[in-house]
């Protein structure tokens, strides 16, 4: 239910003059197809109708249903001001062009000369006929959009995220007389761990977990990693919350499972809370 109702909430961009013309054009010609192909509603019930004459009728039914539908997308919702919609009032916007089409048809067939039915009735079953043919097509070319701009942003996160990480700073790791013994990229650091008068680095070396050891102390190591998503988490560990796969809540913090580690446990006490949901949160 929650992520049928995150659906219906979510915005639909149909404001390009593409969109907007391939939405009318596609359910349009969808609903014509579909009407010629299956013949729905008892079209050729009648001896004396042929199917000429039904699809010349069809013809310019469609025909009208386009044109107010593109007066619709390209004058009424500019008069309006209509620049955005979710899937729940793009639906009554649906019923609101329904209705005018409905009218636009209800009236040039109340004119012609054999027209005989209930005025009432006749409006009601042109609203009906219009909303069973034209609502299938109608969002599916919407959810079709919604689906292709849900992809699209997933891979300019995706795109993001990487060129961020491309211009992460190395980190220079020095033992505690200040002697470098060790470069890495940001993202190949998993975590540090503290192990008496050293510190064991944990990393990624060309894709295979590697380790080693500096005589240093996780507190002297901590400046080292400002400005990166490396923070302490524990008074033991210093972690790359980039690199964190599950963060289960407990009653004294979290606990962490980094991706190429899964098996390893990662506090993160309660006095380092603060700093890890400040930078896990950052996009």
């Amino acid at each position: 239910m929650r992520r049928i109702r995150k659906y219906i909430q979510s915005d639909i961009d149909i404001n390009s003059t593409n969109r907007k013309f391939y939405l009318v054009a596609f359910s349009v010609f969808t609903a014509f197809v579909f009407l010629n192909f299956f013949e729905p509603f008892g079209l050729y019930y009648e001896e004396s109708t042929t199917k000429e004459d039904v699809f010349i009728e069809l013809f310019i039914a469609m025909t009208l249903a386009f044109v107010v539908l593109l007066l619709s997308q390209f004058v009424v919702r500019v008069l309006l001001k209509l620049n955005s919609f979710t899937i729940v009032s793009l639906f009554f916007w649906f019923l609101l062009e329904a209705v005018f089409v409905a009218s636009v048809w209800f009236v040039f067939e109340v004119l012609d000369q054999d027209f005989t039915g209930n005025l009432i009735t006749v409006w009601f079953d042109n609203l009906l006929a219009y909303v069973l043919i034209m609502l299938p097509p109608y969002f599916l070319y919407v959810s079709f959009i919604h689906i292709k701009d849900v992809i699209k942003n997933l891979e300019n996160e995706n795109s993001t995220h990487k060129s961020v990480e491309k211009n992460l700073p190395d980190i220079t790791l020095k033992d505690e007389n200040e002697i470098i013994k060790l470069v890495l990229k940001t993202e190949n650091l998993l975590f540090i761990q503290s192990a008496d008068n050293y510190v064991e680095i944990n990393f990624l070396e060309n894709g295979v977990l590697s380790k080693s050891l500096l005589r240093n102390s996780i507190k002297k190591l901590e400046p080292t990693f400002i400005n990166t998503p490396i923070i302490r988490c524990h008074r033991s560990f210093i972690v790359n919350t980039n690199n964190i796969e599950l963060a289960k809540k407990t009653a004294s913090g979290f606990n962490l499972k980094l991706n190429q580690v899964s098996e390893l446990i990662i506090p993160v006490s309660k006095s380092y809370i603060s700093e890890f949901n400040k930078c896990s949160t950052k996009p």
